[in-house]
Order: C-alpha cells, then structure tokens, then sequence
C-alpha cells in the first residue's frame, strides 16, 4: 500500500493527528482513491456513523483501493463547484475503538471477507481520527447489506449492473476460505475429547476450485483417529497434524467441503492452537488460527464453546502471513538450507 505516501510523504503508522489538521488548512476535494467522512452526533452514535464508513471501504475495494479518513471537516457545497470541499476544523469521533474490534467488524459486515484492511488510530485531547489504507480486492465485487459499492466520479455509490458483471470477470482466482467450528467436548478416561468440524468454502460464484488440500496441526492435542487401523496416511507428527491432500477434487460455490474430527487433549494443559492451512490449484494457500483456553468450558452446556475461543486470525494469506512476521526470503532460505 502506497497511498498514504502518495498523500501524506510518510507510512501510515508515521501519521500524527497534526498531519490530518494540516491536510485540511486548505481545500481538499474526494477522488476515486480517497474519501473524507466526518463524524456527527447528529447521525447517530459511532456504531451508526461507522456505518457509512464501512460502505466507503467497500466501494474502495470493489474499486482500486485508497484512502478514507474518518473524522475530516464537513464537506461545504460552494455554488459553481459540482463536488464539495474540504477544509477547516476536524470533525474528530468522539470514542476510540481499538483497531482489533474496528477490522473485525468491518470483515464481518462485508462479504466476501475482504483483507488488507489497516487503519491508524490518531489521538488528541480525547479526539479521535480513524485513517483507513485498503488495497483493491482479487475477490471483488464485495457487498455490504446485500448492496455493491463502488467509488465512482469521485464518490461512494451503488455499483451499475454492468459494473458488477465486469468485476465478476475480473475474479483472478477463486476466493477458498476455511474455519473451524467447536461441536461438543466430553471427557474419557481423564482425558478432554474434543468434536469439531472443518469447513472450508469457497465464495466465488463464477469459479470452482479444484484439487483442494488441507492441513490442521494441534500441538497439544493428538487426533484420536490417528491410532485406527487405515487411517495412519492421514496424519502425521505422531497423531498432531491432520494432512488431507488432494481429497477435493472439484468445490463448487455454495456447496462446502466439511471433515468432522476429534482431538484428545489433556487436562492439565488449557491452552490449546489449531493451525489450518489449505489451497488449491488455483487460489493461494492461506491460514487460520485459532487460541481456545479448555478452563473456560461450562460443563452444564458441553455444546456451548464459542466462548472458549479467546484469540482468532482467519484466512489470511500464506503471502500476507509471512510479511506480519516480517519473515524475508534470505531467512526462510536461511532457515531451510542453512545457507
């Protein structure tokens, strides 16, 4: 993402809430890329204002990414002008969110799940100004309340048909998303049995996916099926890693592939990881991870887990993953062949 540079001649995690005042000493005008929305009592509270924030992420990335700051000045309409100008005062958000809760509920109300989504919190004297930098999606077009969006003319509107039909040709790869869904826990012999299942999707309508593959390791948990008669090429790691290769031939939009599978844990470690790793042939390979902690089961509603789940970080790209880690290329090549 280079457009904060483009704009502001530093990195978004550089910004002060000095560089948004400045922007806005004099008149600014939306474009394609960038988007100002100020935020207003008067709309409602911050989850109603974030509303129309959420819309204009949208229609950044069913378009060709940019820049939103949430919290600029009003716009003005000046006579003889078609578009409105920005300058003056901040219009700052008057609560902070942290920037965890604000990507999460900007994935969940966008479909589908959209990534490379970051935004800085900017701060002062309990102002707050939110600064989002998307990327242009590989899965357009995305929808928010069943409605496409795009930035056209320099503003946020509802995409025209053949603009959604245009975007959906554009779709490079199919869009394969995996999760996890907790089932039931029981006890055997002084040990945690844990029934889950995995689901993986695929979100593109115009583009199967084929020859699909999966990984689940769990470092504290053993598969109980990995001790079956038959069963040994499917895991490996001594029963900690679920290796499912080349078992999905063809998965079709609306139609998931699910695997149930139960995991034996002791009860002394709480703690425990799953790592759920899968692509296909033509989609990246991509991770999810989830952090659940066994000392928060209510045994009186076995079947009730999701609040054993403390830490999640779904379907993020291999690519992506790496660059968080800040893992190069020299390290890994460094790491596997000791070079």
């Amino acid at each position: 993402m280079e457009y904060i540079i483009s704009y502001f001649g530093k990195n978004l995690e550089e910004l002060s809430y000095q560089d948004i005042s400045d922007f806005f000493s004099e008149e600014r005008e939306e474009s394609d890329k960038i988007e100002f929305k100020s935020f207003s009592s008067e709309y409602g509270n911050i989850n109603k204002n974030l509303e129309g924030v959420i819309r204009g992420i949208c229609a950044l990335i069913n378009s060709n990414g940019g820049i939103l700051i949430w919290g600029a000045p009003q716009g003005i309409k000046i006579e003889g002008r078609d578009e409105k100008v920005f300058i003056g005062d901040l219009s700052p958000v008057n609560e902070r969110r942290e920037k965890d809760w604000l990507i999460n509920k900007i994935s969940d109300s966008i479909t589908p799940l959209p990534i490379n989504i970051n935004v800085q919190i900017l701060e002062e004297n309990n102002n707050f100004v939110y600064v989002f930098e998307v990327d242009p999606s590989d899965y357009k077009p995305h929808q928010y309340k069943n409605t496409y969006w795009a930035r056209l003319d320099g503003q946020t509107k509802q995409a025209p048909h053949y603009l959604i039909e245009s975007l959906f040709r554009q779709v490079k790869f199919p869009n394969i998303e995996g999760y996890i869904k907790l089932n039931n826990i029981s006890t055997k012999e002084s040990k945690y049995i844990l029934d889950f299942t995995i689901f993986i999707f695929n979100f593109s309508e115009l583009q199967n996916e084929e020859n699909l593959s999966f990984r689940l390791m769990c470092p504290q948990g053993l598969f109980v099926r990995a001790n079956y008669p038959g069963f040994e090429n499917l895991y490996g790691f001594d029963g900690h890693e679920l290796i499912y290769t080349d078992q999905i031939s063809v998965l079709h939009f609306g139609a998931p592939n699910m695997r149930q599978e139960l995991l034996e844990f002791d009860p002394y470690n709480p703690e425990v990881d799953l790592v759920l790793s899968f692509g296909g042939k033509k989609s990246p390979m991509k991770t999810s991870f989830y952090k659940i902690n066994l000392n928060g089961i209510d045994w009186n509603k076995p079947e009730s887990l999701s609040h054993i789940i403390v830490e999640k970080e779904v379907n993020i790209t291999m690519a992506k993953k790496q660059e968080e880690l800040g893992t190069s290329k020299e390290e890994t090549l460094k790491s596997i062949l000791g070079e």
